[in-house]
C-alpha cells in the first residue's frame, strides 16, 4: 500500500471513528436519510436535501457541486475533485435540552480532540468560535484544529448545535491548503438548514425529486 493510499484510508477511518465517539448509543430523533430535490431561483438550479424529524420536515441546501452519501444518523458530503476532503453531518438524541454553556463546550472540545487521527502531530486548536452561524436561529459552537499526519498538514472543524433534544454536528476535514475555501462553502450552507412545521409544509411544497449522486 502506498503512503498516499494508506493516508487516505486512515483519514476516512478516523472520520468514522469520530462520529462514533460523538454519537454514543442514543438513537437520533432526526433522520438524515436524504431526499434529493431541485429548484430554480433567479435562473440558477440548486440542489436541496430534505430530512425528517418525526412529522417535521428539514430542508438543507447542498453546497454547489458536492456529492452526498449515507443517511440515518450520519450524512457524508464530498466536494468535487479534492482528495482528503470530506464533511459529515451527524445527529444524536440528548436526554434533555442542553445549552452550549462553558462546561458543555469544554466537554465537546475534549471529545473533538479525541476524534483526530491516531498519530496526529503538532496538534493546535486554531479557533473556538461561539455562533459563527446559527442553525435555524439556534446558537452554535465551532472548534477548528490543525494537525500533521504522515507528512501532510490537515485542518478539521466541528460545529455543534443543540436543538430541542438533539445535537447536530457539522464536521469538515481537509488538507490545510484547501481548508479555508472548502470550509467556507460548507459553513455557508449550514445557514440554509431549517425546520418546517405543518403549516409551512402545506404552503411550501418539497423541491422536485431527483436522485442521489
Amino acid at each position: 500500500m502506498t503512503i498516499k493510499s494508506f493516508s487516505n484510508t486512515l483519514f476516512r477511518s478516523t472520520i468514522a471513528l469520530g462520529f462514533v465517539a460523538f454519537a454514543g448509543a442514543a438513537l437520533p430523533a432526526i433522520d438524515l436519510t436524504p431526499e434529493l430535490g431541485e429548484y430554480t431561483a433567479e435562473g440558477m438550479k440548486f440542489q436541496q436535501l430534505t430530512f425528517h424529524e418525526n412529522k417535521l420536515r428539514i430542508d438543507y441546501e447542498l453546497p454547489h457541486g458536492w456529492s452526498f452519501s449515507g443517511g440515518g444518523a450520519e450524512l457524508r458530503l464530498k466536494p468535487p475533485k479534492k482528495n482528503f476532503a470530506e464533511a459529515e453531518i451527524t445527529t444524536v438524541s440528548l436526554s434533555k435540552p442542553q445549552p452550549l454553556d462553558e462546561n458543555v463546550r469544554a466537554s465537546l472540545k475534549e471529545k473533538f480532540l479525541a476524534t483526530l487521527p491516531a498519530g496526529s502531530q503538532l496538534v493546535k486548536i486554531e479557533q473556538e468560535i461561539e455562533s459563527p452561524v446559527l442553525v435555524n436561529g439556534n446558537p452554535t459552537f465551532e472548534i477548528i484544529a490543525s494537525y500533521q499526519l504522515i507528512g501532510e498538514k490537515f485542518c478539521r472543524s466541528a460545529l455543534f448545535a443543540n436543538v430541542h433534544d438533539s445535537q447536530l454536528v457539522f464536521r469538515f476535514s481537509s488538507r490545510k491548503e484547501d481548508f479555508d475555501s472548502l470550509h467556507g462553502e460548507f459553513r455557508a450552507s449550514i445557514l440554509s438548514w431549517h425546520w418546517l412545521d405543518a403549516a409551512d409544509q402545506e404552503s411550501k411544497p418539497a423541491a422536485t425529486n431527483g436522485s442521489a449522486q
